[in-house]
């Protein structure tokens, strides 16, 4: 009986360290409900794990309570590894209470205790076996059935790493951040973050770092944006913010509002929010992206608070140590405007080939650098081969048109231009989709008209359709709001719409009459396959 106990707490012991250890690296978090769930489990199965612990160290403190003799090496060995789990416990527990961030260091430990267990278990549990068993030589059919089970197990692993590597790959060809519109479009999960740190940046600008269910991760890459549904006062409001932290940090993101005159998010987000705030996230979204396998020489062309995506290229080519030649040209008013100045100066004595030129449109008298707004001239003397460089664009939009003109005049191609614009989408030759007849003029109230929900509803010129939509109750799919992510693309049945941006469509949705509503007007009365 006594030997039975045994054996039954120390195999829960080994089990639950493996448990909690396979729950951290096969990250349990396909919706945020299940990661809660997730995360409650593990907890419990770590203070069991911890229960069951502390009572085998108290029996085995008891067998040798008034030992006399001088203890064999095995059993100071086994004490050692024992004593020696202790501080590891309780340095997971703190981490995992105050720096739930350190998911790495989470997962060391959590690796550790599963082999520190498994050691004490097996050490035991082996000698009591080969001690009981009988000299007699073994029958044939032990080894063979030894032999059969590790194939099994083996060709078991190996499907399960095979399905893995398919859905991988998979997801890998298909632009991620692309969906269509439909009942069998795929859906983004909701996450919902937690404000941990509020950073001041300037005088009008913070970042805030929120903190992602444990467990849980994002997918993003480096220059990607975020949709926040947050709460003010009452109303939800829908903001879409660029991440600045590197995507490799899995347990936190972070982002850098500017507080914009008249800006009801960016005014409460700088003003008003507070430690412990959450909020709901969609996400992540965006073309607007380094990739490391094909941008080996890249210039990133800033204004303002359109630095954010490129400090999580820049972050992100740090951490891994990627030998990418990257300029930045940023332009802001003052040296006081300039965000992120001292992690952007660290920056430059870590990467070697990386460069950083600022242009002041409102210099003090000290000011060397270059002054007033960019120009040709500050292209040519800063940008080394720019027709074999990749460029990366991002601020509000007459910077952006400011960008591309000069990158014309020097002959770079526009599909080594890559651009985010920020406050809606970025401005271009407006696309006119439906019947070829002439553009009415005195247009007042419109009518949209939904052909599967047999809903219609008068709209405004002025708005979005999905602004419209969402205004009279009618819920659209959307995600980015920008005509980025293609969430929201819905076929045009009747009508004609413009629209800002057509980034999100493929050639042959757009030969289908498919629209992006977050960023399409209507021009007359419409009707979507909706």
């Amino acid at each position: 009986m006594r030997i039975l106990i045994s054996l039954t707490l120390a195999g829960l012991f080994v089990f639950l360290a493996g448990f909690n250890m396979w729950n951290m690296l096969s990250n349990r978090t396909t919706s945020g409900r299940r990661s809660r769930l997730w995360s409650q489990v593990h907890r419990i199965a770590g203070y069991t794990f911890i229960a069951v612990f502390a009572l085998n160290l108290y029996f085995m403190l008891l067998r040798v309570k008034g030992w006399q003799d001088e203890l064999s090496s095995r059993l100071v060995l086994h004490m050692g590894l024992a004593l020696f789990l202790v501080p590891m416990l309780v340095g997971k527990v703190l981490v995992a209470r105050y720096q739930k961030a350190a998911r790495s260091l989470l997962m060391v430990l959590g690796i550790g205790i599963f082999g520190m267990a498994f050691t004490l278990v097996a050490m035991n549990v082996a000698i009591h076996f080969l001690r009981v068993a009988s000299p007699h030589k073994v029958p044939a059919w032990t080894p063979a059935m030894v032999i059969m089970g590790v194939l099994v197990s083996v060709a078991v692993a190996y499907r399960a790493g095979s399905k893995r590597s398919k859905a991988a790959m998979g997801a890998a060809t298909l632009p991620h951040n692309i969906t269509t519109a439909g009942k069998d479009a795929p859906k983004t999960d909701e996450v919902v973050l937690n404000l941990t740190r509020i950073e001041t940046q300037t005088q009008d600008a913070k970042t805030l770092r929120f903190l992602l269910p444990l467990g849980r991760q994002l997918s993003t890459r480096p220059g990607q944006f975020l949709t926040f549904e947050w709460i003010i006062d009452g109303r939800t409001l829908t903001r879409s913010y660029s991440i600045c932290s590197s995507p490799l940090q899995q347990g936190y993101i972070e982002i850098m509002p500017k507080r914009v005159e008249n800006g009801c998010v960016s005014r409460y987000l700088n003003e008003r929010a507070e430690v412990g705030l959450t909020v709901k996230a969609r996400g992540p979204y965006g073309k607007f992206y380094f990739d490391e396998s094909q941008h080996k020489r890249i210039v990133l062309i800033a204004a303002g608070s359109g630095i954010t995506p490129m400090m999580a290229m820049l972050k992100y080519i740090d951490d891994r140590c990627i030998p990418a030649e990257v300029t930045l040209i940023y332009s802001v008013r003052t040296r006081q405007d300039v965000f992120f100045r001292s992690e952007l100066s660290q920056l430059q004595t870590r990467l070697r080939q990386f460069r950083w030129v600022t242009v002041l449109s409102r210099p003090c008298s000290e000011w060397t650098g270059w002054k007033g707004r960019l120009r040709r001239e500050i292209l040519e003397r800063e940008v080394q081969k720019p027709l074999e460089a990749t460029f990366f664009v991002c601020g509000p939009p007459a910077f952006m048109e400011l960008s591309r003109s000069l990158l014309a005049d020097l002959g770079v191609e526009p599909s080594r231009i890559l651009q985010e614009s920020f406050g809606g989408a970025v401005p271009r030759e407006k696309r006119f989709i439906g019947s070829s007849e002439a553009i009415r003029t005195g247009i007042g109230s419109l009518e949209i008209r939904f052909a599967r929900s047999a809903v219609a509803f008068q709209i405004s010129p002025e708005e979005t359709l999905l602004e419209s939509s969402e205004r009279n109750g009618v819920l659209m799919p959307s995600g980015c709001r920008q005509g980025s992510c293609g969430t929201c693309a819905t076929k045009l049945l009747r009508g004609r719409v413009k629209m800002e941006s057509e980034e999100a469509l493929s050639v042959q949705m757009r030969s289908q009459g498919y629209i992006l509503p977050c960023v399409s007007r209507a021009l007359e009365n419409v009707t979507l396959d909706a």
